[in-house]
């Protein structure tokens, strides 16, 4: 059974759904639409919407093993191997079952014994407007225990491959191929000249450490996760959580040039 799950904000990613429901239906292959719960336990998970609605699911599918076949209804769909136009094809990989996948590591950090998880990335950022419009924070961030550099900036974002083409490329972060083995830690508008972005082994754990008076949040794929308060840290570190791609036809280096070069170009105008 393909589970379908589907950003029913977006218009487009329904019309995509119904689409492709057909498609499978006429080649006698069974679907069902997919809640946040996943209540079903489908085979595969087809994904239909932008890069957002394939991280909403990206803990679930790999918890349970199973694959996503992402088709993009958004705008720059980095995580989406597979456009509308090519529907007709992802009906026939589900209906055969022929396809070719390639797992994404996640990252994660515990705080008071509970786990949090990330495909992209997870960030200290400031949170609390009522301590002073455009304070900085003050952090500080260890690699393996060694202090690696100390800045004053708007947050820190410890990135996978997979996320380096989301926050972490905006905030002036190199792009990693994602079958590197690495993390990145990139600062966001740091008040020096000297702090750069740092990529690192994802065997290590870096350290953010959070000092002076402003508090900041921790947010895993852009949702806040907890606070953090002047003195305490979060450690992050590669996961043994993975999740599996099905895999189109374009290479990673085709997708990265098409998307980058109409980024930030609003196709409804």
């Amino acid at each position: 059974m393909i589970g379908i799950y589907v950003n029913g904000s977006k218009t487009a990613a329904t019309e995509i759904a119904d689409e492709l429901i057909g498609a499978l239906s006429s080649r006698g292959v069974e679907t069902a639409k997919l809640d946040r719960d996943f209540s079903e336990d489908p085979d595969v998970i087809v994904v239909i919407g932008g890069d957002g609605t394939v991280l909403d699911v990206a803990e679930k599918a790999a918890r349970s093993g199973k694959p996503i076949l992402a088709v993009n209804a958004g705008v720059v769909g980095f995580l989406s191997c597979f456009e509308k136009d090519e529907l007709d094809r992802c009906a026939d990989l589900l209906q055969k079952g022929a396809f070719v996948t390639e797992e994404r590591p996640l990252i994660s950090f515990s705080r008071f014994g509970k786990d949090y998880y990330a495909l992209n990335e997870i960030s200290v950022q400031r949170v609390n407007a009522a301590e002073g419009s455009g304070c900085t924070l003050s952090l500080s961030l260890y690699i393996d225990g060694v202090f690696a550099e100390g800045f004053r900036a708007d947050g820190i974002i410890i990135s996978t491959p997979t996320g380096s083409t989301a926050y972490s490329l905006s905030a002036g972060g190199a792009v990693l191929a994602p079958d590197l083995n690495a993390l990145i830690a990139t600062p966001v508008c740091a008040h020096t000249l000297s702090s750069k972005p740092i990529v690192f082994s994802d065997s290590s754990v870096a350290e953010v450490s959070l000092s002076g008076e402003v508090s900041g949040g921790v947010f895993c794929d852009g949702k806040f996760c907890s606070n953090l308060s002047q003195g305490e840290k979060i450690a992050v570190k590669r996961s043994d959580l993975r999740v599996k791609f099905i895999k189109g036809n374009r290479s990673f280096y085709d997708t990265l040039f098409k998307k980058l070069t109409f980024w930030g170009v609003d196709k409804g105008k």
